[in-house]
């Protein structure tokens, strides 16, 4: 047995970005406004307008936003392991009031178990949103401590490499950082909604021809809509990337993640011009994953790790998923993302999102480099990273 004697709980708040010497942060590149992961003006709050001041969506460095919620569990031995939110902290009180209680003096290696606990007893107020991100966090730390106490890399306990190296798409504008890594795959984050009209039509072209310049011909395109756009929009400037003879392979995630059967109306509408239809970001648990997949709603799976449950409920969504064959690309950038990525079938490639800063910068310390576009995964046992406690402004509950 594993007794799980202390959990400790950080909540971190977005620390502001500091660009290299020289290298613009991707806000201020010419044509694409002021963005950061996401642009504001593709924001679903944002899609009627064009010019409003706002902070910079998701990764803002307002407190109570941006930032992490981080758990650390530690057994009985003394082993250890690392789980987060991603891109939230609001779940930090939530684990440390609710799930800590729960989860102390459990058997760490019964994830299956624990998982199922902390979702019955929070069913009433929870199922998705914040409630399934805190659960998701403590299912990485447990598969962290799994694959520490066997002395296995967490792919190895789900199945093994199934190829040597994954191959990675970068999310942003730094394009010409991501040629001289050798990405021939690139997301944009869309620089304008339905909000700025005709216009907005243009610029997003002019995005995807930037790709095609810089990263070439043969790059593949995708845009990340951030559920800011609609079905004319999204039509309109598809239509206009197809005129110009640009190679986007999918438009995703551009209406609100519960239009399931517009997304599915979306895919009727795109495939004819070969492009695909992706969701799923906003999506939790196997079951709001199921209804995507019976829907048809969806070319590709785009399910957040650290939204939908954790390592263990994306296991059962690629299990679903696989049945129906249906490609899961799991949401967002890190080492959960690299373990599943390498050890699916369902997941031939995996997202990266690469800082303006040194990557010392991020909230977890021992991810691979890219090399030619690919990512290689150590056999490091665990998740194979390290917490990094100067990444921004930390807060520490009690511990216990």
């Amino acid at each position: 047995m594993a007794k799980i004697t202390q959990v400790e709980v950080f909540k971190f708040i977005q620390p502001p970005r500091k660009p290299q010497p020289g290298v613009k942060p991707d806000w201020d590149r010419p044509n694409y406004g002021r963005m950061a992961y996401i642009t504001t003006k593709s924001m679903p709050r944002l899609k009627h307008t064009y010019n409003v001041k706002t902070n910079k969506g998701v990764l803002t460095d307002k407190p109570g936003a941006g930032g992490a919620a981080v758990v650390k569990i530690t057994t009985e031995d003394g082993i250890y392991g690392y789980g987060s939110t991603g891109l939230y902290n609001i779940a930090a009180p939530f684990i440390e009031n609710v799930l800590k209680p729960l989860i102390l003096g459990l058997d760490a290696m019964e994830i299956e178990k624990i998982w199922d606990v902390m979702f019955r007893v929070t069913s009433m107020y929870g199922r998705k949103g914040l409630v399934i991100q805190g659960i998701s966090a403590v299912d990485i730390a447990l598969w962290d401590i799994m694959g520490k106490t066997m002395g296995l890399p967490v792919y190895q306990l789900l199945g093994g490499k199934v190829r040597d190296k994954i191959k990675v798409y970068a999310t942003g504008n730094d394009l010409e950082r991501y040629a001289r890594l050798g990405y021939k795959a690139n997301k944009i984050p869309a620089p304008a909604g339905p909000g700025s009209g005709r216009e907005g039509v243009k610029l997003n072209v002019l995005a995807a021809e930037r790709v095609a310049k810089i990263m070439g011909d043969d790059a593949e395109i995708m845009y990340d809509c951030w559920q800011g756009w609609d079905i004319e929009f999204t039509v309109k400037v598809c239509k206009e990337l197809k005129r110009e003879g640009l190679n986007v392979r999918w438009i995703e995630e551009p209406l609100m993640a519960d239009d399931i059967q517009g997304h599915r109306r979306l895919k009727d509408l795109l495939n004819p011009m070969g492009i695909l239809v992706t969701t799923g970001e906003h999506e939790f648990t196997r079951w709001g994953a199921r209804e995507l997949i019976d829907a048809q709603a969806t070319d590709i799976l785009q399910c957040d790790i650290w939204y939908s449950g954790g390592i263990s409920e994306i296991r059962k969504i690629i299990a679903y998923a696989k049945a129906h064959n249906v490609i899961v690309v799991p949401h967002c950038h890190g080492m959960p993302v690299f373990h599943v990525s390498i050890s699916s079938l369902q997941s031939p490639f995996a997202e990266t999102l690469l800082l303006d800063s040194e990557d010392t910068a991020r909230l977890f310390l021992g991810e691979p480099p890219v090399i030619d576009g690919y990512i290689d995964v150590p056999d490091t046992p665990g998740l194979g990273y390290e917490l990094n406690y100067d990444w921004g402004y930390m807060e520490e509950f009690h511990k216990g």
